[in-house]
């Protein structure tokens, strides 16, 4: 994914702080020096005293990767990606992604789906549940300290008590 190009004595350190590794295949070349940079690559030039923005930089470009799920529906099989949909849910045993008013189901568990997905914006808000934190509209306070979320897609879906504290905390709230 990433190539660094620089001089040798600052290539370690930057390596280190970056946390990354060369790619044979990469489409983002990172550099210090303008003179390094390739026609056909995206180029990053930047300053030393920059890294820290570089790190979240980098941090944003491989958390925006996609990750892909399929789904089924009474239509076929779908190749969904996972920042179009809402939330997760189970309903009557089967996980079920809800993509805009879609529903389609998938063949992974709910532990599963928090596992592959913790790294792109979902959160678990129920034992049954688990929401895209982009697509919530509104966050209303409900009884017992629990909270409702209004999804982007209309939908409502409760955040349960046991999972409160996390919820507010990963959204510092």
């Amino acid at each position: 994914m990433f190539k660094l190009k620089a001089p040798k004595p600052q290539r370690a350190r930057i390596r280190e702080k970056l946390k990354i590794t060369d790619s044979k295949k990469y489409e983002y070349v990172l550099t210090t020096q303008k003179d390094l940079v390739e026609p056909d690559k995206i180029n990053i030039v930047f300053s030393e005293e920059d890294l820290p923005k570089i790190a979240k930089l980098l941090d944003a470009i491989v958390k925006g990767e996609d990750v892909y799920i399929n789904g089924f529906n009474q239509q076929g099989q779908k190749h969904i990606e996972s920042r179009r949909i809402q939330y997760f849910t189970i309903e009557e045993d089967e996980v079920m992604a809800v993509v805009n008013s879609i529903k389609f189901m998938v063949k992974l568990k709910l532990y599963e789906l928090e596992e592959l997905l913790k790294d792109k914006y979902f959160i678990r808000v129920s034992k049954y549940a688990l929401v895209n934190i982009n697509k919530i509209d509104y966050i209303n306070p409900a009884m017992n300290s629990k909270l409702l979320l209004q999804m982007k897609n209309g939908d409502e879906v409760e955040v349960n008590r046991r999972y409160y504290k996390s919820f507010k905390k990963t959204l510092q709230i």
